[in-house]
């Protein structure tokens, strides 16, 4: 138990460093949901249900935070809770066009064993609009069996070779993607 804890505590803690190291702004719900990862990482068991009723607190108070709210969803997805996931992530969605946002609602749609190839659909859409060409656009391509993956996965490989281990996924099946990502 030790091990996952202190590999849930390192996740997060990059995972929230990385999400005030991209804002422009330190935004007050943003700094809380950071603070609230890293209380949740370091709590014991049975401390994780306040510290989780406190991020549900507090992404009721800011629905529209998308940082608290990708806070606060990979949290949930990490317990296996992605039905509440998602009953934050739809909003977001609906409103802000964020190709992350999107494809991790899109797979926990999958998961739920609800698919939405439109979901996917929408990341591609976002992606291109924007010239935005990541691993989450990789996703989508690799769930929606687009003949553009091959190419836009040897470009990625191009352009970053020291991610090609991270490439090695999609030898998998689809169904052993999702699993990995959303157990």
């Amino acid at each position: 138990m030790n091990v996952k804890k202190t590999l849930l505590f390192v996740l997060f803690s990059i995972f929230s460093l990385s999400v005030i190291a991209v804002s422009n702004y330190k935004d007050e719900p943003t700094q809380q949901a950071s603070e609230l990862v890293k209380k949740y990482t370091l709590a014991e068991d049975a401390d994780k249900t306040a510290v989780l009723e406190d991020f549900d607190k507090l992404a009721r108070k800011h629905p529209e935070n998308v940082n608290l709210i990708r806070s606060y969803t990979s949290l949930l997805s990490s317990r296996g809770d992605y039905q509440k996931s998602l009953t934050y992530l739809e909003p977001v969605n609906r409103a802000n066009a964020n190709p992350s946002l999107l494809l991790q609602e899109c797979m926990l749609k999958e998961r739920l064993g609800k698919k939405d190839d439109a979901c996917y659909q929408r990341v591609i859409s976002e992606s291109e609009s924007n010239h935005i060409e990541n691993m989450d656009y990789l996703m989508a391509l690799f769930f929606t069996n687009d003949d553009k993956f091959p190419a836009v996965k040897q470009r990625l490989l191009t352009k970053n070779p020291a991610l090609s281990d991270d490439f090695n996924i999609f030898s998998q099946d689809k169904r052993s993607v999702l699993m990995a990502i959303y157990p």
